[in-house]
């Protein structure tokens, strides 16, 4: 008997030593170990927004504990804003659904408006890149109308009427007399780059340096300049906006509106978490995504789409030019929308 009961209980201890390794292997296994993680861009497909999510996405699952599968899901339209208001009335802060931004949801949610459901500053930034400046393109027929005021304006395509771009070109017309019209609601950068091909539009801009050798290569357009303060490597003919304004450049209150609406250059393209998520998690995702950020294969990857002079940008300081950016001045928000009613751009309510 006494054996038996011995056998009983040596069995059952066995049992207790079993199930305690069981969940501590469990307990050491890694979050996104069998899980997917859903990646969500808010931007159409082949743009730059979808470029540089498409990028991180393909090399994370290599660096984030526990190699998630991962989908992703495009959701485009209103820049940016679509996309932001779902991230906040339906993704749950589980760990399981991150979202490549952009700029363009800042400019949105400052320009502000009734649609705009989301604050920028709530989010947990993981990281970002910030690509070499803007190129401004015209098409080669319609330059001869560029600063003609007598003749057909020259056609701004874009998605939305307020990326961060378009400051140059209504500021080209507010001082260097620049002969424009505005046309948007493009759904992306893959319909705009059709529009001016075929000649639907005649001025565009993008950073990505492909589309614009594209273009050029086709003979279909050359470069007006850049936003940056430095001329682009990859393109060192390209002057810069600074260049193009030369002596006519402003002062004062319109220049601070022209900063506020043209953005820092580390504002382009960003990951966030929603709010809420564990900081484990978003730690995890931060490791990670510097880890992606430094692998040769993205680095190459990044020169062939983005052009050199690429960077990554860190959760901190991103979080921190965000902030800056919604902070400007009211003044400086009134003399952007001045401008806007002026050259017929869309313009939202006033947002502190």
């Amino acid at each position: 008997m006494k054996r038996k009961m011995f056998t009983i209980g040596g069995s059952a201890l066995m049992i207790g030593l079993l199930a305690t390794g069981s969940q501590l292997r469990a307990a050491e296994a890694p979050f996104y170990e069998g899980k997917t993680l859903r990646f969500l861009i808010a931007s159409g497909p082949g743009g730059g927004t979808d470029t540089a999510g498409r990028l991180v996405a393909r090399y994370l699952p290599k660096y984030l504990p526990g190699s998630p599968k991962i989908i992703i899901q495009n959701m485009g339209g209103g820049g940016g804003t679509i996309a932001n208001n779902y991230f906040v009335s339906e993704v749950k802060p589980d760990g399981l659904t991150i979202m490549q931004d952009s700029s363009s949801s800042v400019a949105s949610f400052v320009r502000g408006g009734p649609a705009i459901k989301y604050d920028p500053r709530k989010f947990k930034i993981i990281g970002g890149v910030a690509r070499p400046g803007t190129l401004l393109m015209i098409r080669n027929d319609a330059r001869p109308r560029f600063t003609n005021k007598s003749a057909k304006p020259v056609v701004v395509g874009d998605t939305d009427g307020i990326r961060n771009w378009i400051a140059m070109t209504v500021w080209g017309a507010e001082y260097l007399g620049w002969n424009l019209r505005w046309i948007y609601g493009y759904p992306g950068s893959r319909e705009l780059q059709l529009a001016i091909r075929q000649g639907e539009i005649d001025i565009w801009a993008t950073q990505n340096a492909k589309l614009v050798k594209d273009l050029q290569r086709e003979g279909v357009v050359q470069i007006i300049g850049t936003e940056e303060d430095q001329r682009r490597e990859d393109f060192p003919d390209a002057p810069t906006f600074l260049e193009l304004l030369g002596a006519k450049k402003p002062t004062g209150l319109s220049w601070q509106a022209y900063q506020a609406w043209a953005g820092a250059p580390e504002l382009d393209k960003y990951l966030v978490a929603p709010e809420g998520m564990a900081d484990h998690l978003v730690k995890q995702l931060r490791e990670a995504f510097t880890k992606v950020m430094k692998d040769p294969e993205v680095d190459k990857e990044g020169d062939k789409f983005f052009g050199d002079g690429w960077r990554a940008i860190g959760a901190e300081k991103l979080d921190a030019v965000i902030r800056d950016h919604i902070a400007i001045p009211k003044e400086a928000k009134d003399y952007i929308t001045k401008l806007r009613n002026k050259y017929n751009l869309p313009v939202g309510d006033a947002k502190s």
